[in-house]
């Protein structure tokens, strides 16, 4: 099959939960003899043909916020309309609003990795535009997946629809060493660590006001930066003390070596699909504390510490529970492995795309 994947702002990934799937989905399935192409963002995706055998097509994109995915949707699908590609799989819902121009042209699946119109940053215009893509998500393309079983219950219940659940992948990783880090001046199981975009909703601020109540003598580490979230940015980097380190984007070993020696990771996230960043610190094998909205309990119940979403007292107390009690933490290896091995392994992933592929081809609807 030659399959075609847009909705991403490219690969190699560089931040951001989609991308990171796309990269991964698309290089297995070339490992398996499938040919493979992925539309990118000029803007985001260096001037290359090909990666790791995957085709790369990069369409500019009108680089500001409201303007960015439409744009370059729009010019993605012209181009899917005047080529030949056996599959188009269009990666989160609302670069589906499109779906209609190019289902006549190609078999479509879609995939949710979460719902846009939650998220304070759009404003209400571009969460009405959201709800819509929504609808023609729901009904336009021959296949539609959710990577949680929170979403496929939410579009069931909602719209009577069935969506079909295959979640995002993980590999348990290697520890790397201490030396990556050293550069800021950290040291191994002497910091507490937050990965992710820096907006209201991932939850930063609350992580800082609850640390700040625990009175810890340890490194907050807090690594990520803006999504158009600029102002949100700085007002966070206000709060940063001796002890408390923004230390913008990070990519490779120095980012793995980040996850390998942080003491506890957080995620206090309150709007997720399936929380990629999670699934990451996880696969490191690290204790972690998350907030319990339903996808992070999905992913996460029983081999982590949940805490009450937006609670800052609840998390500061979880926090200096976990600083206390890392050794008893750390008997739960074995279980986090096991559940990634058994829930979320991507040779049995791209397994269950290639068989969705097959049905969009021939029409079929499960």
């Amino acid at each position: 099959m030659h399959i075609v994947m847009v909705g991403c702002r490219g690969i190699p990934a560089t931040y951001g939960g989609v991308e990171r799937v796309v990269e991964e989905l698309a290089i297995r399935l070339t490992r398996r003899g499938h040919k493979v192409s992925v539309i990118c963002r000029t803007n985001y995706t260096l001037k290359m043909s090909t990666y790791n055998q995957v085709n790369i097509i990069r369409l500019p994109a009108f680089n500001q916020k409201h303007f960015e995915m439409i744009t370059h949707t729009s010019l993605a699908s012209l181009y899917l309309v005047l080529k030949k590609f056996d599959v188009v799989h269009i990666h989160s819902v609302d670069p589906a609003i499109l779906t209609p121009f190019v289902k006549p042209f190609h078999p479509i699946v879609a995939t949710s990795h979460g719902q846009a119109y939650r998220r304070e940053k759009w404003g209400r215009i571009a969460k009405s535009l959201s709800r819509t893509a929504e609808k023609i998500f729901i009904k336009s393309p021959n296949i539609c997946t959710a990577v949680s079983k929170t979403l496929a219950k939410y579009y069931f219940n909602k719209y009577g629809h069935k969506v079909t659940y295959i979640p995002n992948g993980i590999e348990i990783q290697q520890p790397v060493s201490s030396f990556y880090i050293e550069q800021f001046g950290l040291k191994s199981d002497k910091y507490i660590l937050f990965v992710g975009r820096l907006m209201a909703t991932k939850g930063p601020k609350l992580f800082i006001d609850a640390y700040k109540r625990t009175g810890l003598d340890m490194k907050l580490v807090i690594v990520g930066g803006s999504s158009h979230t600029n102002e949100y940015e700085m007002s966070l980097k206000k709060e940063a003390d001796k002890n408390i380190l923004f230390l913008g984007y990070q990519y490779g070993k120095t980012l793995q070596s980040l996850y390998s020696n942080c003491k506890i990771f957080v995620f206090p996230s309150q709007i997720e699909g399936l929380p990629i960043v999670l699934l990451e610190a996880l696969s490191f094998l690290r204790p972690v504390i998350f907030s319990d909205i339903p996808e992070n309990m999905e992913v996460a119940n029983g081999i982590g510490i949940p805490f009450k979403s937006g609670d800052i007292d609840d998390l500061a107390d979880k926090l200096n529970y976990a600083v206390k009690n890392t050794e008893k933490l750390n008997y739960n290896k074995l279980e986090i492995e096991k559940r990634l091995r058994e829930e979320y392994d991507w040779d049995a992933i791209t397994d269950k795309y290639i068989s969705i592929y097959k049905n969009a081809i021939n029409n079929g609807k499960i």
